[in-house]
């Protein structure tokens, strides 16, 4: 999210990116983690742009995406718009069927990949190559909780996401743009890139369509 930041801060918006509890570091650090911590990070990140900024916009990717809803949907007062990108609504049902037959506590399951199609971004990217199960199976709560919120989102909404994204397909996106409470919504889809838009080959794309999102909701 820092080149978005970054693009955003030079061109006058302020612009501040809060890092997830248990994110960041080593994957030990998110095993013990429940979306609440994560959420409760984005909660604080809120709070202290709300004390700098006259209207605060939310953006995530991913898990953030999620997260922005699920804040949209208790919080939607204090918000002029939110962006999601690549943004999961459900796993799919092998993952979910998976943890419920879990008989005994397993650390971490491997990640198998980076999904970025821009080969010199997937070289430079940094991430766990494993993930907690403990973490994982909260997301799948959070996940429900999103699912359950969407109608109550009201404020303004932009949804991107890749056609390509291996990670969370497309119909993620479209289930989140029809049933968002908003009327005023927009959905930009990419034909390039997988699912860490922010860093693939669009991201000049993505980074100008969030630009133009919040001025002109604040034109």
């Amino acid at each position: 999210m820092r080149d978005a930041a970054r693009y955003l801060a030079d061109r006058g918006i302020t612009a501040g990116a809060c890092l997830l509890a248990g994110h960041g570091s080593a994957p030990e650090d998110l095993q013990g983690t429940t979306w609440l911590d994560w959420y409760a990070s984005v909660n604080d990140a809120m709070d202290v742009m709300m004390a700098r900024c006259k209207h605060v916009y939310l953006a995530g990717l991913s898990l953030g995406g999620a997260l922005a809803l699920y804040a949209a949907s208790q919080r939607g007062s204090d918000l002029a718009g939110i962006i999601v990108m690549s943004s999961p609504v459900y796993v799919p049902s092998g993952v979910a069927s998976f943890l419920r037959g879990i008989q005994k506590p397993l650390p971490f399951i491997t990640k198998p990949y980076r999904d970025i199609e821009d080969p010199e971004a997937h070289a430079r990217h940094v991430g766990y190559m494993r993930s907690p199960l403990d973490a994982t199976a909260s997301l799948v709560d959070l996940l429900s909780q999103v699912r359950a919120g969407l109608p109550r989102i009201h404020v303004p909404a932009l949804v991107i996401y890749s056609r390509h994204d291996h990670v969370v397909p497309g119909v993620s996106s479209h289930h989140i743009y029809s049933r968002l409470g908003s009327h005023d919504k927009t959905m930009l889809a990419l034909h390039r890139g997988y699912h860490i838009v922010t860093v693939d080959y669009y991201k000049q794309k993505v980074f100008a369509a969030i630009y133009d999102f919040i001025s002109q909701h604040e034109s």
